[in-house]
């Protein structure tokens, strides 16, 4: 009797590591699988299937520090889902680790994304890349998303401020066709009003050079009552400078010969420019204009 005990002791302290890990394995494939059923509701912006797996409790952290909760998660997927802001061209998933004990599992992966905005598609695709942890819990025989963390990697300066010299060169070009002499019917015809509209961020504001502060709708109103036309905009002293992932400033100088109310005269202004990058391709934040006298 002694004997067999010890022996069943024994044959336990053998056996119990292979028994948690085939259960360990057997979590890690319901794990993996749930993870990819995720992923596609993600990418496919299913609401139904994430308000199922997504519990109250629910956490995100991004890659910029900011908290978002449950709420607020879903309604920025119902937002892509509805309108979306940005094409995904590709999404990959490298080094892909799940640990899970019981009934909790944690998964961390490296990810590297491509998008670029929905209403430029041919705009310069934005990279993306970091790494994803996320927390899971099988909750009432269902796996459950509890917590997910992203840290972005530093992007290349070089090339964010390559992509903000070209966007500042393109809104220089833009403000001479928006102000040619054509009428607001004909700027909305041409679709240059609704480049300006992209190119604006929501949350624009402009200090111009005789001190006022205009807002995006401000600015894009005045083009109804605009009597000046611009025969040319000679762009010099560009510089930018990237600040982080999604923020770039520009400076330079924009010197205009223009015609107002049919008289000729020479506008010089010196600008600074906030461009964000929030999944829209590169926005104008904010402005500060100057005049210059020559």
């Amino acid at each position: 009797m002694k004997i067999q005990k010890s022996l069943t002791i024994a044959l336990s302290i053998v056996i119990s590591p292979f028994a948690v890990a085939a259960q360990s394995s057997k979590a890690e494939q319901e794990v993996r699988a749930f993870v990819a059923a995720y992923d596609k509701a993600v990418a496919s912006r299913d609401i139904t299937f994430l308000q199922h797996v997504i519990p109250d409790d629910y956490v995100f952290t991004g890659a910029s520090g900011r908290k978002s909760d449950r709420a607020q998660v879903l309604n920025f997927f119902t937002q892509q889902r509805d309108k979306p802001s940005a094409r995904m061209i590709s999404l990959k998933h490298e080094n892909v680790l799940v640990r899970a004990v019981g009934n909790m599992a944690v998964v961390t992966n490296d990810y590297t994304s491509q998008t670029t905005p929905i209403d430029a598609p041919t705009a310069e695709p934005t990279t993306y890349t970091g790494r994803h942890t996320g927390v899971f819990e099988k909750r009432n025989g269902r796996w459950m998303v509890i917590a997910e963390q992203d840290t972005e990697q530093t992007h290349d300066d070089k090339l964010m401020e390559r992509q903000v010299t070209k966007a500042g060169r393109d809104f220089n070009d833009l403000m001479k066709r928006l102000n040619d002499g054509r009428s607001y019917a004909e700027l909305e015809t041409s679709g240059d009003l609704a480049a300006l509209q992209r190119v604006l961020a929501t949350e624009y504001i402009c200090t111009c050079g005789d001190g006022d502060s205009v807002g995006k709708a401000q600015e894009l109103e005045s083009y109804k009552t605009s009597h000046i036309s611009f025969q040319s905009a000679e762009l010099s002293e560009q510089k930018v400078l990237a600040i982080d992932n999604n923020a770039a400033v520009e400076s330079g100088k924009v010197r205009y010969v223009a015609l107002d109310a049919g008289k000729p005269i020479i506008i010089i202004k010196r600008y600074t420019r906030t461009w964000v990058s929030w999944g829209h391709g590169w926005q104008i934040v904010a402005q500060h204009i100057s005049l210059v006298n020559e």
